[in-house]
This record gives structure tokens, sequence and C-alpha cells, in this order.
């Protein structure tokens, strides 16, 4: 995989797509975040494009656990006391 990655970017609509095949999640307030696992390592970046690996270093060693070629894309957030931070 070549680094950075381009992400997708969330549309604002008018109204939720309806059928089949659609899946909804609240918006989360975190940091937009890939993390990408190869073979040897993990890597996480952030949506400008930078690597933000050394700073979510709980992301990336939690990461190692997953298979090499698994990609996540999704909103790193901070949780204290079951709220989010």
């Amino acid at each position: 995989m070549e680094w950075p990655v381009q992400i997708a970017l969330a549309q604002p609509v008018a109204t939720l797509p309806a059928g089949r095949g659609w899946w909804h999640e609240i918006k989360l307030d975190g940091h937009r975040t890939v993390l990408g696992r190869t073979a040897e390592t993990e890597r996480s970046q952030a949506r400008s494009g930078r690597d933000v690996t050394a700073w979510w270093m709980d992301i990336a060693l939690a990461g190692m656990d997953l298979p090499a070629g698994v990609v996540l894309d999704g909103e790193a957030v901070v949780v204290v006391d079951g709220r989010i931070s």
C-alpha cells in the first residue's frame, strides 16, 4: 500500500439514503485516522495525510494484532469515564 492513503470524505445530505445495504452511525468528534497493517508494522495516518503513528501509539500497538493487509478508516476518540473527551 502506498502512503499517504487517499480517503473519501463524508458529504452532508438533506435526507439519509434508504434501502438495503446502507449503514449509518453517529458522527463522533474525533480525529479521522486511517490505520494500515503491513507484514512488518502498523501505520496510522491523519486526514491530512500526515503520519501520526507516534502520536497514537496505543492504536498502533492494538493494530499490530490485526492480520497483515487490513486497513481501517474511522474516528480516533478518547473516552474518559464512559464519555468522549
